[in-house]
């Protein structure tokens, strides 16, 4: 094999490393791009709910007030409607609050895990970009 051959050789190898790095790089970048898109809508889920629970939070300290002064029954009929829609309503204020903070620490946890990957992915594309960096650096040189 010609000392020509060989050069070809090796600076189409060199070439070829650095198109394999260029293409892990942009899908690394893509898969980024992906992240900050499901974080926006993740973020946007999660102030909708936040706002639902604060919403719902006021709502029921109106209601609360509003049967206070609307209502000043007396006797047998008010304390039963009293124990037993107080009741009622602490077991649904209950289940509400726990199915709203379930949902936050869902959308915590995914917003986080999501936030976790993109980092990572800033990890490989330092690699990648070095990579590329001296592969171009060896085949610039390659003709010098």
């Amino acid at each position: 094999m010609s000392e020509s051959t060989k050069n070809y050789q090796e600076y189409n190898n060199l070439v070829n490393q650095k198109k394999s790095k260029q293409k892990q790089y942009n899908a690394c970048e893509d898969r980024i791009e992906e992240y900050d898109y499901l974080l926006k809508r993740l973020k946007a889920a999660k102030e909708t709910v936040s706002a639902q629970k604060s919403s719902f939070s006021k709502i029921k300290k109106d209601d609360k007030n509003t049967v206070k002064e609307k209502y000043k029954w007396k006797g047998s009929n008010y304390n039963k409607f009293k124990s037993k829609g107080s009741s009622m309503m602490d077991e649904n204020d209950t289940y509400y609050n726990k199915s709203i903070d379930y949902v936050l620490d869902s959308l915590n946890n995914e917003i986080t895990r999501i936030e976790n990957l993109k980092m990572d992915e800033y990890g490989l594309l330092g690699k990648l970009g070095s990579a590329i960096n001296s592969l171009a650096n060896k085949i610039e040189n390659f003709f010098n």
